[in-house]
């Protein structure tokens, strides 16, 4: 169940990212509310998919990842996702940790460039675990 509640979370905090994506980069450099919610729903839709990342390489994977980023690399190296998505989110998390540590010196290109750039990966991602637990919850008692 916990699962779930992640991937709703998941699934929120990417249509908002979807969404700021029509932001142009003038009026997102320029507007600092615009960039809190930016990286807001980025930090939810990166920590959701680690969260959801992590509990599937626990059960399907036969290593424990030590780091978000080994918990995506593990996905693809046991074919839960395709290796080039588990690359592209790997990065992603080493980006998560740069919002949540390194926040007061964030690069508003760099920010803007993965708004741009990235959401299709944790869509791919996302799609991945919508079909995953449907064939989960065919199965009692495993999620």
């Amino acid at each position: 169940m916990r699962i779930l509640a992640q991937l709703q979370t998941l699934d929120e905090a990417l249509r908002a990212w979807k969404r700021y994506q029509e932001i142009p980069m003038e009026k997102f450099s320029q507007e600092k509310d615009l960039q809190y919610m930016v990286c807001h729903a980025m930090l939810l839709s990166i920590q959701s998919s680690i969260d959801i990342a992590t509990s599937i390489a626990v059960k399907k994977t036969p290593k424990r990842p030590e780091s978000y980023r080994e918990t995506f690399s593990l996905l693809g190296k046991y074919h839960f996702i395709p290796e080039n998505v588990a690359f592209e989110l790997s990065k992603l998390a080493g980006f998560r940790n740069i919002l949540v540590h390194e926040y007061t010196a964030l690069d508003v290109d760099a920010v803007y460039h993965v708004l741009q750039n990235d959401w299709d990966f944790l869509e791919t991602f996302r799609k991945i675990v919508k079909e995953f637990i449907e064939e989960e919850s065919e199965r009692p008692g495993t999620l």
